[in-house]
């Protein structure tokens, strides 16, 4: 590595909400955080290196000033900075181990105006005051659960913390993303929700400072919320999947992916940033597996996740579900009974217990709870992609035939991903099935090599 310039020694850098001065100082707003010199000194020189591949060696000598420290010291290092990062709003995972090479940190840094270099001044509001803040935080706290009963709870958050600072990107782009989360498990309709997302969009994009997270949140709208994957593929193929920035951005590709059938595509572009430190990709690791009729390998995947973090909902029932699949019924009800979502009395939530019952040949529970969606007033019911698979499988056609034209009628969050659910075959009599996945690759089989993408809308 080169020597740092004088200018570079002297300057403060920003990636996010925060900054870092050249005393290792950081700073999230006007909030200072505590770190240990030695965090400071780790942290200085993972950010100087940002978007390239620190070697252990080199590390060890900026941080340390020799490189006789243990593996264990390094990691412990390492990991107590990842834990104070993972409270704020980037999270942990910017922080990435390369295995065999270093460290590489991931957020995008900017550099900032030397300190000897008087700064405008500031006018009040530039940054989200304290309470602000801990709203924007404890939002990020809850989507982290990967938890959907607690999405609304998450959305309320990132809403107060644009009360108080309105022009806060970060809090536009995390709201925009939990009201599309909330969307793929049915608590919000396409339509409530595309003006908002749009205007959210346009607002953190004005800004600047988080592109590359707007590009891939414009994709999923495109593609999984207006259903316009072509129109996706189109207008971000100069920008996607080449020069994909790691977590979110990549996800929301990957989420693409899938929904137009291309798992292998998915899981190649996933795979290499799995990592056993932090539990983020996992699930879409396990989604791309099992979409290629491959259950105990995404069972497999999930299971990488939930020792990572026992507690997250989502992909304990997605667990449960690629064991019903792989025809192990009571290794899969030993997960339901443990995944927060079976316990849940949203109704919509209970289309993915009664999807997992099913499968296992429990259909007289299964039965049970769809009875009481079917009693239930047409625009109330939601979820109907997998109410309607639970039709299908307990061979309830007529209702089946319903739920899934209602599911492509109102857009369904989950439609895109429940039309290629692996083990759907063993219903091939289904005339409502193969009416369903006919209807569904009408919007999202690519039947021709991509368009030449727009440039200008990119």
């Amino acid at each position: 590595m080169t020597a740092l310039t004088t200018q570079q020694q002297a300057s403060t850098w920003a990636f996010g909400p925060y900054s870092l001065d050249a005393e290792g100082h950081l700073s999230l707003g006007p909030s200072a955080i505590p770190l240990s010199p030695l965090q400071r000194r780790l942290l200085l020189s993972l950010v100087r290196h940002a978007g390239h591949v620190l070697e252990k060696e080199t590390l060890l000598q900026e941080v340390w000033g020799h490189t006789q420290v243990s593996d264990v010291s390094l990691a412990r290092a390492i990991h107590g900075l990842r834990r104070i990062l993972d409270r704020g709003p980037l999270g942990s995972s910017v922080i990435r181990t390369i295995y065999g090479s270093g460290y590489r940190f991931d957020a995008s840094v900017r550099l900032q105006a030397p300190k000897e270099t008087p700064a405008a001044p500031t006018e009040p509001g530039d940054f989200p005051s304290a309470l602000a803040l801990s709203h924007f935080v404890e939002g990020l706290v809850q989507v982290r659960h990967r938890d959907p009963q607690l999405l609304p709870n998450a959305a309320q958050h990132f809403r107060h913390c644009l009360a108080k600072h309105p022009e806060f990107a970060p809090a536009q782009v995390q709201l925009a993303a939990t009201l599309l989360n909330q969307f793929h498990w049915g608590q919000l309709s396409a339509e409530s929700i595309e003006t908002e997302v749009e205007g959210l969009l346009r607002q953190a994009e004005a800004s600047g400072a988080v592109s590359d997270q707007v590009q891939g949140l414009r994709v999923e709208v495109l593609s999984l919320l207006n259903w316009q994957p072509q129109l996706a593929e189109a207008r971000f193929a100069s920008w996607l999947p080449q020069q994909l920035p790691p977590g979110a951005p990549l996800h929301g590709w990957v989420r693409h992916l899938l929904a137009t059938g291309r798992p292998a595509e998915a899981l190649a572009l996933v795979e290499p940033e799995l990592s056993s430190d932090h539990p983020s990709g996992w699930m879409l690791a396990g989604l791309s597996q099992l979409q290629l009729g491959r259950p105990e390998e995404a069972a497999s995947m999930v299971r990488s996740q939930l020792c990572l973090d026992p507690s997250l909902a989502a992909p304990r029932w997605l667990l449960a579900l690629c064991l019903a699949q792989a025809g192990r019924p009571k290794d899969a009800l030993q997960e339901l009974a443990q995944c927060r979502l079976a316990e849940s009395r949203q109704v919509n939530l209970q289309a993915a217990t009664a999807l997992v019952l099913t499968l296992c040949g429990d259909k007289q529970k299964a039965s049970s709870l769809l009875a009481l969606v079917l009693r239930s007033p047409k625009q109330q019911i939601t979820m109907t992609s997998l109410w309607g698979l639970v039709a299908v499988s307990l061979g309830e056609e007529a209702a089946a035939a319903r739920l899934l034209h209602q599911a492509v009628q109102d857009r369904c969050g989950l439609a895109p991903f429940a039309w290629t659910l692996s083990g759907l075959m063993r219903h091939g009599q289904s005339a409502a099935l193969a009416s369903f996945q006919a209807r569904m690759a009408g919007f999202f089989e690519l039947k021709q090599a991509p368009i030449e993408p727009d440039l200008s809308a990119a």
